[in-house]
């Protein structure tokens, strides 16, 4: 999915706008995982850029929830806790739903002849149980579901949930059983979409992304404990929101650079 809040596609971006989609990018597919350090020197290096820039890309990042910027443990990629990464993947179950419901209301023929055939065709991945291959249909499914909800904030919204937990659950479609449960679950996404059935799409997409207890448990057998949060490193919202609400008006007066530059006008 298109990276949410680039606002113009033809705008070009500034230094920092263009260093925090790349970073956006990164640890959306799983290139920076979460823990790994972020050295603003190395970032302002590898992108010939001075680190003021970079400064304002990370804070931005932190306030999103995407960076971890700590006094003394320095900058890395966030970790979610186990509590947090439940609490969005029951967000991001309710969204997809709401999503699937729109999309039921306000689908095209053309969206749900695009939503069919990439269904169908998704069975030969299946049949080979083809991860990568089925991984990339199932993202084709979506996108699909939401252009077709005609509502931007909610696919933006998504697009962030989806960011922030992806990296948790890349080994998803890891056999062929869960690739099969998958389609099963579009089978009934699909139907109710196409008998124009609003009610019908929300709890059969709400049912495909909700995580139940047992494979919530499984999912975290998969995820490396060093990419969670634990509560002696990571005591929750207490810490993590003070962080953001400085970011928040380090960013409402301009960035690092506005600020030194009043700083200098004072004196």
């Amino acid at each position: 999915m298109t990276t949410p809040d680039l606002g113009d596609p033809d705008r070009k971006l500034s230094a920092a706008e263009s260093v925090r989609v790349e970073l956006q990018r990164e640890i959306s597919e799983g290139l920076l995982v979460p823990g790994d350090p972020l050295d603003e020197e190395a970032i302002a290096a590898r992108f010939g850029i001075s680190r003021t820039p970079v400064r304002e890309a990370l804070l931005h990042l932190s306030v999103r929830g995407l960076v971890t910027i700590a006094p003394r443990a320095g900058i890395y990629v966030a970790r979610l806790s186990i509590p947090e990464l439940l609490g969005l993947l029951e967000l991001l179950a309710e969204l997809e739903a709401v999503c699937a419901k729109f999309a039921a209301r306000r689908h095209s023929a053309e969206e749900a002849q695009a939503l069919k055939r990439v269904h169908e065709n998704s069975l030969a991945f299946e049949k080979q149980a083809d991860a990568a291959g089925y991984a990339a249909a199932n993202a084709e499914f979506h996108e699909i579901l939401y252009r077709a909800c005609r509502n931007e904030p909610l696919a933006r919204e998504i697009a962030h949930l989806r960011m922030r937990t992806q990296v948790y659950r890349q080994s998803v479609f890891q056999n062929q059983l869960r690739i099969r449960r998958s389609r099963e679950d579009h089978e009934r996404v699909v139907r109710a979409i196409l008998m124009g059935d609003p009610d019908g799409a929300y709890a059969a997409m709400l049912d495909h992304i909700a995580i139940g207890g047992r494979d919530f448990a499984d999912l975290l057998s998969r995820v490396p404990t060093t990419m969670l949060a634990g509560e002696p490193e990571y005591p929750g919202r207490s810490r993590i929101e003070p962080q953001r609400a400085v970011a928040r008006k380090v960013l409402a007066e301009g960035g690092p650079k506005s600020r030194r530059a009043k700083a200098v006008k004072r004196r």
